[in-house]
C-alpha cells in the first residue's frame, strides 16, 4: 500500500526561507530570550518536517517488519496495532495477515487508512499460521523480521528486547520465552488453569524433542514471540500452512543460523474456555512437524 503527500507539505517546502531566517542571527542581537526563541522556532520547523516525512513520505528504508497473522482475533486487532506503533522503532513496518476470518477481521483491516509502513493481506479461506507467515513473509523488507500473535497474550513492547540482539548483530535469531524471568530464571507464569497447564507440559515435551533433534537448548518452541535476521528467514524453504511451522522454522535456523538465542518475554493465559481438541491437534502437528524436519530439511 502506498500513500500520497497531504497538502501540509507545501508549507514545508516553503519552510527554507522561514528556517534560514531562524538560523540566521543579526550582529545586534545579542539578548538572550530572542535567541533561545529563535532556536525553538528552528527546532520547531525541524519537528514538523519529520512528522510531515514519517506520516507522508513511503519508506525507503526498513529496520523492523513486524509480521502479525490474524485469525478470529477482531476484539484485539485494534489494541495490537496501537501497541506496535507505540512501542516500534520508526523505521518498522506491520504486515497484518487475515487468515480467512469469520468473525469481522478482515471488515475492520480493509477500513483502516492506507499508509506506507502498513502492508495488509488476505485469504478468503482459512489456511493455517503456517500459510499465513509464508504469505507475510515474501511482502517483508526489514532487516530484522519478527512475529506477533495478534490475540494480545504476548505485549509487542517484550519484542524490543528480542529485536535489539539482532540489530546489534549478537545473533541472527532471538526467542521470546515465557519460561524465564528477568536475569534468566524460570518461571510457572502461565495462568489460567487445567487448560494452561496442560499446555506448558506439552510445550516442555515438544521443545525437548526439537532440542534432541536440532542440538539448540531452547526453553520455549511454541512461543508467539520469534524474530529473525531478515535475509536468513526469507532465504528458507519453508513448506508447513498450519502449526508446524514454529517446529519446521527451529529445524531448519538451527542448521543456517551461527547465534540463536532466548530472551524472557511476558504471557497473558488466554483465560477463555479451554480447547483441548483445538490443542490436542496443535501437539499432534507439531510432533509430526518434527520428525519431518529433524534433519534440518
Amino acid at each position: 500500500m502506498t500513500t500520497t503527500f497531504q497538502p501540509s507539505v507545501e508549507k514545508f517546502l516553503a519552510a527554507p526561507e522561514e528556517l534560514d531566517q531562524a538560523l540566521t542571527t543579526p550582529d545586534d542581537a545579542v539578548n538572550p530570550d530572542e535567541i533561545l526563541q529563535r532556536i525553538d522556532d528552528t527546532l520547531g520547523l525541524i519537528a514538523e518536517a519529520n512528522q510531515i516525512a514519517c506520516g507522508a513520505s513511503p519508506v525507503k528504508k526498513i529496520d523492523v517488519s513486524v509480521i502479525v497473522p490474524i485469525h478470529n482475533c477482531r476484539e484485539f486487532i485494534p489494541e495490537v496495532i496501537d501497541r506496535i506503533d507505540e512501542v516500534m522503532p520508526p523505521a518498522t513496518e506491520t504486515i497484518l495477515v487475515d487468515d480467512g476470518s469469520v468473525d469481522g477481521s478482515w471488515h475492520y483491516l480493509r477500513g483502516l487508512p492506507e499508509r506506507s509502513n502498513r502492508t495488509i493481506l488476505h485469504r478468503r479461506r482459512h489456511h493455517g499460521r503456517g500459510s499465513a507467515i509464508r504469505m507475510a513473509l515474501r511482502h517483508t523488507r526489514g532487516h530484522v523480521v519478527a512475529i506477533q500473535d495478534a490475540d494480545m497474550a504476548y505485549d509487542p513492547a517484550d519484542l524490543l528486547g528480542a529485536i535489539w540482539p539482532i540489530l546489534e548483530e549478537q545473533a541472527e535469531v532471538v526467542y521470546g520465552s515465557r519460561s524465564m524471568r528477568r536475569g534468566g530464571s524460570h518461571s510457572n507464569n502461565l495462568r489460567g488453569g487445567l487448560s494452561n497447564r496442560m499446555r506448558r507440559i506439552v510445550n516442555r515435551c515438544l521443545t525437548t524433542c526439537s532440542n534432541l533433534t536440532t542440538g539448540l537448548h531452547l526453553s520455549d518452541l511454541e512461543t508467539g514471540h520469534k524474530v529473525f535476521l531478515g535475509d536468513l528467514i526469507r532465504s528458507l524453504p519453508l513448506t508447513e500452512t498450519g502449526s508446524g511451522i514454529d517446529a519446521e522454522i527451529t529445524a531448519k535456523v538451527a542448521r543456517a543460523a551461527n547465534t540463536v538465542m532466548e530472551v524472557p518475554t511476558h504471557y497473558s493465559a488466554d483465560l477463555r474456555a479451554p480447547e483441548y481438541a483445538r490443542n490436542a491437534r496443535t501437539a499432534m502437528t507439531t510432533l509430526r512437524s518434527l520428525i519431518a524436519h529433524r534433519n534440518g530439511k
